[in-house]
């Protein structure tokens, strides 16, 4: 490696590189083992006390770590060591033996108490020690849990809140009254992520839980910039109607996230939302509403809740600021002429826009291009598709020439679209092509197509679902072969 490159520049391109790629690269020189070493503890996790000791270790007021994430654990009493002597293990084994009544249980549950206090407390004095930790993430897995193992990680919150810039919290729902106790500890906080899990605790219950929630929200909103909701589907009685209508207005929020069971089932009533959006239309620059699965629910909730999407965005005044926005598409047999509608008035300001959960036939999807022709601002889109075809990629080339990003998912290729103007007059026989003349024809019709006037640097695309077929390397050499400035094929891992 040439010695007068700038370690800074080695840096910079190792932040496009994979994290496992980067991590073993330590033995190359000095240089990257220090950007190894940097990328290993920029961001840790403590989710089992037997990887968090040794990792405790290594991270003492270490100024790499930027971010911490702890999944509780565990805690069980240890097993008694054999020996040949009388140890004092041995002695209460013998007597709890002899004297049921001293219920030998009592000393276990004291046992683990101490060292659950004691690994707590190992963790926390960790993290307070930590200088430039700007992520903190409790992560509950929503089983069992043993009480006492909330309090140290929620009462390092203080201690570390001037450096915070991003708090994630899930936790039980008896936590919630005291969380606005913190809040006066997080001056510089800037995205707040919770989780609300309320599993089978009746309303009453949980309005005076979530009360507290309310209030530690409401303190951090005035200078807050990002909220992201999530519930979990097995919350089987919450209702974030009263929620949203006890939130107050925050002057700098410009980016609100909600994920809540497509079904409406946690959102009986959708107005509370559309209001809390109204209250800050002026300064929201990004809205996400996704969907989970059906909530958890002894009996049917209201039937219109399942469009709560539809109705929360519906003929809703305009966001002037509003440059990015992420949709689930649910119901998956809805119409789609209200969405329509709204991404019309939105055309001239959208710069990422993310349809998911849907599958859009072409008739669909060349409704909704209409409906973002020609948008000069638009760069990233994300769409699922029935399947690949030539026409699909014609109309997305026509109509949005100005786009840079294209993520797009589907599980078949086809060399023509069944339900194109092109292929009304598709022959029987056609259907009955193997997937790989499909493929095959397909780019070929590529190959004698050149988009030039299309500016598109990055397409994702899903290898194939079936594993005896790949088409990843055919599609590549297909669309770099007819998109001149087609600089980033990738294949696209998550599904949409």
């Amino acid at each position: 490696m040439r010695s007068d490159i700038p370690s800074d520049i080695w840096r910079y391109i190792a932040s496009f590189l994979p994290v496992a790629f980067v991590l073993t690269l330590y033995s190359v020189n000095r240089t990257f083992l220090e950007i190894a070493t940097e990328t290993r503890y920029r961001s840790i996790e403590f989710v089992a006390y037997e990887t968090a000791k040794p990792l405790v270790k290594h991270v003492k007021d270490s100024t790499l770590v930027h971010s911490v994430r702890i999944q509780p654990w565990a805690v069980m009493p240890k097993a008694p060591k054999a020996s040949s002597s009388w140890s004092s293990s041995t002695w209460k084994l013998l007597h709890a033996c002899v004297s049921p009544a001293y219920a030998f249980d009592e000393d276990v549950e004291a046992q683990v108490l101490r060292r659950l206090g004691k690994q707590t407390q190992r963790i926390a004095n960790a993290i307070r020690g930590l200088p430039n930790l700007h992520t903190y993430h409790i992560d509950w897995d929503e089983g069992p849990y043993q009480k006492e193992f909330f309090i140290p990680l929620l009462n390092v919150i203080p201690a570390i809140g001037k450096s915070l810039r991003t708090l994630c919290l899930k936790v039980p729902l008896q936590y919630m009254p005291g969380l606005p106790a913190l809040a006066r500890g997080l001056p510089n906080l800037e995205s707040l992520v919770l989780t609300i899990h309320t599993a089978s605790f009746v309303p009453l219950e949980i309005s005076r839980k979530i009360e507290g929630l309310e209030v530690f929200i409401n303190t951090l909103l005035r200078d807050l910039r990002s909220l992201s909701i999530h519930t979990t589907p097995t919350s089987t009685y919450l209702d974030l109607g009263p929620f949203f209508s006890h939130l107050g207005n925050g002057r700098h929020l410009t980016s609100f996230t909600l994920y809540i069971p497509f079904d409406g089932g946690h959102l009986a009533n959708p107005a509370p939302l559309r209001e809390f959006l109204f209250k800050h239309r002026l300064t929201l620059e990004s809205i996400t509403l996704g969907t989970t699965r059906a909530a958890a629910r002894p009996t049917a909730g209201v039937s219109a809740a399942k469009f709560w999407i539809r109705d929360t965005l519906k003929n809703h005044p305009p966001f002037p600021e509003l440059s990015q926005l992420s949709l689930s598409l649910r119901p998956l047999r809805t119409d789609l002429a209200p969405l329509v509608r709204w991404l019309t008035g939105m055309r001239a300001q959208l710069r990422v826009l993310r349809l998911t959960e849907r599958v859009l036939e072409y008739a669909e999807l060349a409704r909704m291009l209409d409906a973002l022709d020609q948008a000069p601002l638009l760069r990233v889109l994300t769409l699922r598709v029935r399947w690949l075809s030539p026409e699909v990629i014609d109309l997305l080339a026509e109509r949005l020439p100005f786009l840079s990003s294209l993520t797009l998912n589907f599980t078949e290729v086809v060399h023509q679209e069944p339900e194109s103007d092109a292929s009304s007059a598709r022959s029987e026989d056609s259907y009955e092509l193997s997937r790989e003349s499909e493929l095959t024809l397909f780019c070929q019709a590529l190959a004698g197509k050149r988009y030039s006037h299309w500016n598109l640097t990055r397409l994702a695309v899903p290898e194939s679902p079936r594993g005896q077929m790949s088409w990843l390397d055919a599609l590549e050499r297909g669309f770099v072969g007819c998109i001149p400035t087609l600089t980033g094929f990738e294949e696209l891992v998550s599904a949409l």
